[in-house]
C-alpha cells in the first residue's frame, strides 16, 4: 500500500509528532511504501521528501515578522501548500492519506486538493482543535466549554488562546472559516481516536459517531538505547517528568510538591515553553531536551514517572514509556491516562493534588512497591505489530469503499 503521512512537525519533541515518526517507521518495516509531508524546521529528522516540505512559519517572537504574517494567512489558505501537496501527490500517487496535526502551520485546505483526486483521508486525533479554538479544552485551570455549539466568538471574548485577544481572534476566525468551508467535515473519511475518552468527547461535541474508531497508540519495539549506552553516575532516587515544561501542563504544581518531598528528587526532561522558569531548588533537576535513546535510560533508572497535567489528555505516551521500562506511573484522571494505567500494579491515577502528593510520599518512603516484570507484561497490549495490522485494515476498508464509487 502507498501511504502519505502528514504532520506539521517532523521531529519527536511532542507526543503527537513522535507517534507520527514512529508510525512512518512501522509502516515501512511492514513493507508499505510511505511518503511524508511536513514543514521544514532546523531540527528536522531526515526525510527523503523534504524538498516538498513547506517553508517554516510560526507565531512567537523567535520567528521573523514575515514568517508570523505568513503563518497567520496559512491558517486560512496557502498557495505554497496547495502547490506542494499537489507536487507530492503527482510524484508519489498515494493510495491513502493519513493526517495528524496540520492546522496553523500547514493549511488544512490541502485536504481539498487531496479529495479532488478521490483519495481516502484518515485523521488521527491528537488534541481538541477540531472542536474548539482552545485545543486543550481548559482555561485558567478549569474545563472550558463556552465555545460549544459553534459559539467560537466566546474564545475571543475570553482570550482563550494564550491569554491574547489577537491570537484568540485569529483562532476564532479560523474555526468559523473552516466550519463554513467544511474543511474537515467534507474531506475526512475516518477519524482515529487514540482512546474511548477522545471518542466520547468528540461525539458529545457533535462529531458523527459512525466516522470515529478507537485505536490506541503503540510502543515501538526497537528502543534507541540499543544504539548507545549512557553512564549514569548520579545516586539520586528520582521521579521523572518528560514532556512540555509549562504551567499549562501543571509543572508548577509538580515543582512545588517536590520541593517539600524528602527522599525523592524530581528530574524534568523537555523544553521550557511559554516563558516557564524553574526555581533553584536542590530537589529539582532540569535536564533540558533529552534524545529518545537517552530518555529511556533516565526512565529505567527512575523510581517512577509522573505527569502533573490536569488537561483532558487524549492518550498519554509518557505512561506507555513508563510501562515499557517497568516503572510505575502517577497522574491525574482528567483525561485518558486511566485507560492505560487501569491496574493498581501499574501506578496511581488520582483525582486531586492532595492525592497526588500522598502517592508520591508513599513511593518515596517505600510504603508501596511495584513489580517491574509485572508492569512490563502490560505493555503487550500496545504492541507495534498489533497496531500495524489494525491501522492497515482500516486503510484497506476505506479503499474498498472508494473502489465501489
Amino acid at each position: 500500500m502507498r501511504i502519505l503521512e502528514i504532520n506539521k512537525f517532523y521531529n519527536a519533541k511532542r507526543g503527537a509528532d513522535k507517534h507520527f515518526l514512529d508510525l512512518i517507521a512501522l509502516l515501512k518495516a511492514g513493507g508499505h511504501q510511505v511518503a511524508d509531508f511536513s514543514m521544514r524546521q532546523n531540527d528536522d529528522e531526515n526525510s527523503s521528501w523534504r524538498q516538498y516540505f513547506l517553508s517554516p512559519v510560526g507565531y512567537s517572537n523567535s520567528f521573523t515578522l514575515w514568517e508570523r504574517i505568513k503563518g497567520a494567512t496559512r491558517m486560512f489558505y496557502s498557495f505554497e501548500a496547495a502547490k506542494k501537496i499537489n507536487a507530492i501527490l503527482d510524484e508519489f500517487a498515494p493510495d491513502i492519506v493519513h493526517v495528524h496535526n496540520l492546522y496553523h502551520q500547514m493549511s488544512p485546505t490541502i485536504l481539498f486538493e487531496i479529495k479532488k483526486r478521490n483519495i481516502p483521508v484518515v485523521m488521527t486525533v491528537h488534541d481538541w482543535k477540531l472542536i474548539n479554538p482552545n485545543h486543550s479544552l481548559r482555561l485558567n485551570g478549569r474545563a472550558y466549554r463556552r465555545c460549544a455549539d459553534g459559539k467560537y466568538y466566546q474564545c475571543f471574548l475570553d482570550k482563550c488562546v494564550k491569554n491574547s485577544y489577537a491570537k484568540s481572534f485569529l483562532a476564532m476566525i479560523e474555526m468559523y472559516w473552516h466550519g463554513w468551508l467544511g474543511t474537515y467535515r467534507k474531506n475526512i473519511d475516518l477519524y482515529v481516536a487514540p482512546s474511548e475518552f477522545v471518542k466520547n468527547i468528540l461525539v458529545k461535541w457533535g462529531m458523527p459517531k459512525e466516522k470515529i474508531v478507537v485505536l490506541a497508540h503503540f510502543m515501538p519495539e526497537k528502543q534507541g538505547c540499543t544504539a548507545r549506552k549512557y553512564s549514569f553516575s548520579v545516586a539520586d532516587s528520582y521521579a521523572l517528568y518528560a514532556g512540555k515544561i509549562s504551567k499549562e501542563k501543571g509543572v508548577d504544581f509538580l515543582i512545588e510538591a517536590f520541593a517539600k518531598i524528602k527522599g525523592l528528587k524530581l528530574y524534568l526532561a523537555g523544553e521550557l515553553e511559554d516563558g516557564f522558569q524553574i526555581p533553584k531548588n536542590s530537589n529539582i533537576v532540569y535536564l533540558g531536551f533529552v534524545p529518545a535513546d537517552q530518555l529511556n535510560e533516565y526512565i529505567r533508572n527512575s523510581v517512577c514517572m509522573v505527569s502533573p497535567s490536569e488537561l483532558p489528555e487524549t492518550f498519554g505516551l509518557i505512561a506507555l514509556e513508563a510501562m515499557n521500562q517497568g516503572r510505575p506511573f502517577v497522574g491525574f484522571g482528567s483525561g485518558a491516562y486511566g485507560e492505560i494505567i487501569n491496574d493498581s500494579a501499574l501506578g496511581f491515577i488520582v483525582d486531586t493534588k492532595e492525592e497526588f502528593v500522598e502517592c508520591l510520599e508513599k513511593i518515596a518512603t517505600k510504603k508501596v512497591s511495584f513489580d517491574q516484570q509485572e508492569i512490563k507484561a502490560h505493555i503487550k497490549k500496545y504492541n507495534a505489530k498489533g497496531y500495524l495490522k489494525e491501522i492497515v485494515a482500516l486503510f484497506a476498508e476505506l479503499l474498498k469503499t472508494v473502489d465501489k464509487l
